[in-house]
């Protein structure tokens, strides 16, 4: 996809994986609401009503109101293996460069490679949603992104802005697409759950809230 003259992350919010999701959801407890608080949970309330309704959720939970009964919204977004992803994160490779041999990488050079290696300068940072604790550091392996189908592990601390992805042998070129998660990458949050301590609902809401969304069919 292109970004245009954008380089910030975009979630892309998938209508038919939300459509299937709900409907599954609402046929199991045809009597509960949709969650819509906080945005959705970073998915955008007004595509998350408007798939509700055509699957005929006829109540709606915001903020604000007294709490009702809701279907699951690990269901309803695809989450803890539940499901199918609703949003996939992305954002494009800013520049790419060689790393030698121990060098370091972001806050504290905490990741040093053991040989030459080329790394990818990458969107998207602790300011925009991207967790800190993600990167692997020298002892303690972490979380990893795909380029064009290939997984490559995001190294050092993330940044305000952006993060460190080693690259190895992968092809990859200024623009290319970054998929930190979502659909046919389900594994990829399980990394940063495992990684952080919070779960996939907390990470992707905050991702999805800081992000440009995009609703694709």
């Amino acid at each position: 996809m292109s970004f245009g003259s954008s380089s910030a992350p975009i979630a892309r919010i998938s209508r038919s994986a939300l459509a299937r999701n709900v409907a599954i959801a609402h046929a199991k407890d045809p009597s509960a609401a949709i969650d819509l608080r906080r945005d959705a949970c970073g998915h955008g309330a007004d595509i998350v009503a408007a798939v509700a309704r055509e699957a005929g959720v006829a109540t709606a939970l915001r903020d604000g109101e007294p709490p009702v009964v809701t279907l699951p919204v690990e269901d309803v977004f695809g989450l803890e293996g539940r499901g199918e992803p609703a949003m996939t994160l992305v954002a494009p490779v800013l520049q790419t460069k060689l790393l030698l041999e121990g060098e370091g990488v972001s806050y504290g050079y905490r990741y040093r490679p053991e040989r030459d290696t080329r790394i990818a300068l990458v969107s998207g940072g602790y300011a925009q949603g991207i967790a800190r604790a993600i990167g692997w550091t020298d002892d303690e392996p972490a979380g990893t992104v795909a380029i064009d189908g290939e997984e490559c592990p995001i190294i050092g601390r993330v940044a305000m802005d952006v993060c460190v992805v080693e690259l190895g042998d992968a092809e990859v070129e200024p623009r290319d697409e970054v998929v930190f998660f979502g659909a046919g990458m389900p594994h990829l949050l399980r990394q940063w759950a495992l990684a952080t301590g919070w779960t996939e609902l907390e990470l992707a809401a905050i991702a999805g809230l800081h992000a440009r969304r995009e609703v694709v069919a």
